[in-house]
């Protein structure tokens, strides 16, 4: 019975099988969970089955290598997919017929590279015109802006001037991360000797596969885990020696946006006090100018300042999302690290999310952290990319020449991995 436990958690593209079956939920990453999910749907080889976003939470090499056994199940035991998901490409590359829902009614139905390239309901369209593309998401922002692009699109093209102009905010170096197995004197690596720095106006994102140890490296950046060695640095001071004071000033400055709109926000509290809460912590303002700083975050997100009084549970997660980001802005951050920040979002609401953060950042020049496993997500917000595999990074470079001239076969697994890449989506 272990075996073949272990063998399915392996079909899953679970590392260390043997090992992992004899863990609990708690001490996998959400990709980690979602692949023993998987490994239940499978253990009965069935007739049906239903996968409803079951890899919206994985890395992209995973997500193949998992929708490939799905094939598989297809090809040889007959099994038949229902497959739900917000994801376009993947829906090109591996469906074979579509059914468009807006609204609890269906709009469009088809082959799916007829309803792809050649949308005919309003809603389709939308969500065609809203899949991320090869363009920078900066550049379109402020071209909507109304802004002189000139300069970002010579930085686009060369990957270099406003970089290098730039400021060192966040520095990490040599950083590991141990951690205890459980029930087993050996240690875990998470994090292996990482070095990299965020640059003052830009996005660093740190890509790689579900447990490569990202977003172990964002925890220790906000210090909500001390490293094992190394050091992380914030403004050229060493954060392990924050106390009182100083910490307090570092938590106001450096903010996280979590991957789980469902989970960030108290469901107790309404959406005034959860974004009023850190002005209180940080006892900024009395009462009255606090709520008009809430109804300014509010505007800020494009939120109506008629939700204040709502609650979690009657808000979308996208809408959720958009106020987990007002509650981030709301101490005027020079950092935000986003951890998967929009992974959990449709593609209509990611894409305003992105340039939401695009928006935020061409304004008030804040640097982001940008953890995630969608490296389409990562060709529209990032400037630089750190590419992380088993705790370790394995390339580091800007945007363009880690799509365009990758020096690592990881990378370019990565690259080839990415559902649809290959696939032209378009409007008549």
């Amino acid at each position: 019975m272990g075996d073949r436990i272990a063998g399915l958690l392996d079909e899953a593209g679970l590392p260390q099988a043997s090992v992992r079956a004899r863990q609990f939920p708690h001490e996998f990453s959400g990709g980690m969970r979602q692949r023993a999910l998987i490994a239940i749907g499978l253990a009965c080889r069935p007739d049906l089955l239903i996968a409803d976003e079951p890899t919206s939470a994985l890395d992209v090499t995973v997500q193949k290598k998992i929708l490939d056994h799905l094939h598989t199940l297809t090809d040889e035991l007959g099994t038949a997919v229902l497959f739900i998901t917000h994801d376009l490409g993947l829906a090109a590359e591996r469906a074979q017929h579509i059914v468009v829902m807006y609204k609890g009614r269906v709009v469009e139905s088809g082959p799916s590279l007829d309803v792809l390239q050649h949308p005919q309901h309003p809603y389709t369209k939308r969500l065609v015109a809203a899949a991320p593309s090869l363009a920078s998401q900066r550049i379109i922002s402020a071209h909507e802006r109304g802004e002189n692009t000139e300069g970002l699109l010579e930085h686009q093209a060369k990957g270099e001037s406003v970089l290098e102009r730039s400021e060192h905010i966040i520095t990490v170096e040599h950083l590991t991360k141990e951690f205890k197995l459980p029930r087993n004197k050996e240690m875990f690596k998470a994090v292996d000797d990482v070095s990299f720095s965020v640059k003052r106006g830009t996005t660093l994102a740190i890509v790689g596969e579900s447990g490569s140890g990202k977003s172990t490296v964002a925890n220790m950046v906000l210090k909500l885990l001390e490293p094992t060695d190394g050091t992380v640095t914030y403004e050229g001071k060493d954060i392990s020696g924050f106390r009182g004071k100083e910490l307090l000033d570092f938590r106001r400055h450096v903010q996280p946006v979590f991957q789980n709109p469902y989970g960030s926000l108290d469901p107790t509290y309404s959406i005034f006090r959860s974004i009023e809460e850190p002005l209180r912590i940080h006892h900024i303002g009395e009462r009255k100018s606090r709520e008009s700083r809430v109804r300014e975050l509010l505007d800020m997100v494009k939120m109506p300042a008629s939700v204040m009084q709502r609650y979690p549970s009657e808000l979308s997660g996208g809408q959720r999302q958009r106020i987990a980001i007002a509650r981030a802005m709301a101490l005027n951050p020079d950092v935000i690290i986003c951890d998967e920040a929009v992974s959990a979002l449709d593609v209509l609401v990611q894409n305003q999310v992105l340039e939401l953060l695009n928006d935020l950042q061409a304004e008030r020049s804040l640097s982001y952290l940008f953890i995630t496993h969608d490296l389409a997500v990562v060709r529209q917000i990032a400037d630089e990319v750190v590419v992380m595999q088993h705790g370790r990074l394995v390339e580091h470079a800007t945007t363009d020449e880690v799509f365009n001239h990758p020096q690592r076969q990881y990378t370019r697994d990565l690259l080839d991995a990415i559902p649809g890449g290959n696939l032209t989506l378009g409007l008549d």
